[in-house]
């Protein structure tokens, strides 16, 4: 953001306009002014911005009035790994244009990238693309399957008859509401 604004993608309007609020309310300013979004029917992006957060479909939109893309000096373009044809339209693109704006930085973010196969796309375009990668939290899910019927027994004890026959077979919100109930009961996490 010192030569140009940037430029950071998202694929929906909802998360394009949730990602500007939440960055801007982290930076203490206001939509509009630093801390921008532009989305179909609705830009709250203006001259002094320097972060515009926009869906995919924008940027390919702003490519054809400033196919240089000179108001930005850094773009993001996150959840690459969507590949839908927008996104595919712009890595292309952006692989043209590197060569003629050394300048541009660009960063591909995506939770489930291949980075290997992006970095080899770019490497014709720049001299080196450095891979980063950021591993997240992982928590440990436990996984329980209850049937929906009203046998509440222990399958591993036979001899359990607590819950035999107090309901008759429940519908798929009835067993939600009694998983819960049974959720609620046990020890408490995440």
């Amino acid at each position: 953001g010192v030569r140009g604004a940037i430029g950071h993608t998202q694929p929906r309007r909802i998360a394009a306009s949730s990602v500007a609020r939440r960055i801007a309310e982290e930076t203490g300013t206001e939509i509009g002014d630093a801390i921008g979004f532009s989305v179909r029917f609705t830009d709250r992006s203006g001259a002094d911005t320097l972060v515009k957060v926009m869906t995919d479909g924008i940027l390919l939109r702003e490519m054809t009035s400033d196919p240089l893309l000179r108001q930005y000096d850094t773009l993001i373009i996150d959840e690459a790994h969507e590949r839908s044809l927008n996104i595919d339209f712009i890595l292309g693109y952006l692989k043209r244009i590197l060569p003629k704006r050394p300048d541009l930085k660009v960063i591909i973010t995506s939770a489930t990238i291949e980075p290997d196969r992006f970095a080899k796309h770019f490497t014709d375009a720049v001299h080196a693309v450095p891979v980063i990668e950021v591993s997240g939290r992982t928590f440990p899910v436990e996984i329980r399957y209850r049937p929906l019927s009203a046998d509440d027994n222990d399958p591993d004890n036979p001899d359990d008859d607590s819950g035999r026959d107090d309901h008759a077979d429940l519908d798929q919100i009835a067993g939600i509401d009694r998983a819960i109930d049974e959720l609620w009961a046990a020890e408490r996490g995440d």
